[in-house]
């Protein structure tokens, strides 16, 4: 088990967490009264959650199949578990928003040029503009490189990582065609950001050959990259976000699971259990965050004692209902998906089991 890995999970969603409500048009100065701005500082490196996300899937979709056989059953099986995995949670995070969105179309993602479409959103499927639930942009990625993999294991494991590094230069030569195309496909499959998920398996192939070298130092050398590259004001574009950022992250990455290999340095059993509700984190938080905006701390006085103590609050909140979200629906939910049995009453599992 990558605990650190888990642990680096619970970081990436609250990064993403204090991205939207340092954003200059988000959560603090839009919902809390008074001229203080806080947190904006913190949005830039907060987006970068996103970058460690895509880096590590990369690396954990390596390194859990790397055992698999080669075949259609494999790719398949694959596909099913990451949908399993993905669409239910996603699903019951949307679906308030969807009902609002039938309701007042108006009031959901008012800010963006274009109108989320319905279908696309509950699929994931790309789109010109954000999704229902906006953070969903980012599965889109996620699935789309569910389908690439899901080629990659029709290979023999010691063809899979070669595979993945065509992929990867397929990737920017299109990028220099499609990355900014009025047509979402075209779009998508040229992203310059889809190479984290490479550099995320790049490392992921280090992982499962146990190669390790230095892992402190690279650990400090992809922290201070990457709070370099961070330091610049925003993004400048694309490839400065998935190149100099995404290839930071991955050397974070492979440090720290290093750390924990090597070192038996492991991150504390709060920041795993984070890591494990980290899902769930990033799809409840944008509701949770706008639920208390409107109903509570639009209506607190302008005070900056009270303005630091509602941001803190806003997080613990967040925290806590993630957890929540993640013990009650999503990990019950995914466990009775893959195991359908679990439906069966108790007798009737019983009665199975000796009737075989």
């Amino acid at each position: 088990m990558l605990r650190n890995v888990q642990a680096l999970r619970g970081i990436a969603a609250l990064a993403v967490v204090l991205a939207h409500i340092s954003d200059p048009t988000g959560f603090e100065n839009r919902w809390l009264a008074g001229e203080w701005n806080w947190t904006g500082f913190l949005h830039g490196p907060g987006q970068a959650g996103v970058d460690l996300f895509f880096v590590i899937s990369g690396l954990i979709m390596v390194v859990t199949t790397n055992r698999l056989a080669a075949g259609d059953a494999t790719a398949r099986r694959f596909l099913m578990r990451r949908a399993v995995r993905i669409y239910p949670a996603y699903w019951l995070a949307t679906a308030p928003i969807l009902a609002l969105f039938l309701v007042a179309p108006g009031m959901v993602n008012s800010s963006a040029d274009d109108k989320p479409q319905v279908l696309a959103s509950l699929f994931l499927l790309p789109q010109p503009g954000l999704p229902l639930l906006m953070v969903g942009w980012t599965l889109t990625f996620e699935m789309y490189f569910y389908l690439v993999f899901a080629l990659i294991l029709l290979l023999p494991a010691r063809g899979r990582i070669p595979a993945l590094v065509g992929w990867g230069v397929v990737t920017a030569a299109l990028a220099g065609l499609f990355a900014d195309s009025a047509n979402p496909w075209l779009a998508t499959v040229g992203a310059p950001i889809a190479l984290e998920f490479l550099f995320g398996a790049l490392v992921g192939g280090l992982i499962v050959r146990g190669r390790f070298v230095a892992p402190a130092l690279f650990t400090l050398v992809g922290t201070a990259g990457a709070a370099a590259a961070l330091a610049v004001d925003g993004f400048p574009g694309t490839w400065y976000r998935a190149v100099p950022v995404g290839l930071c992250m991955a050397v974070v990455v492979y440090g720290v699971v290093g750390l924990e290999q090597r070192r038996d340095r492991v991150a504390p059993a709060w920041l795993q259990a984070l890591g494990d509700a980290s899902y769930s984190m990033y799809l409840w938080h944008v509701l949770v965050l706008t639920a208390l905006g409107r109903v509570v701390l639009v209506r607190l006085p302008a005070d900056p004692v009270v303005h630091a103590a509602a941001l803190l609050f806003s997080v613990l909140m967040v925290v806590i209902t993630s957890i929540i979200a993640y013990r009650v629906l999503e990990k019950p939910l995914t466990a009775l998906l893959r195991h359908p049995s679990l439906l069966m009453p108790a007798w009737t599992r019983v009665r199975a089991r000796h009737a075989a």
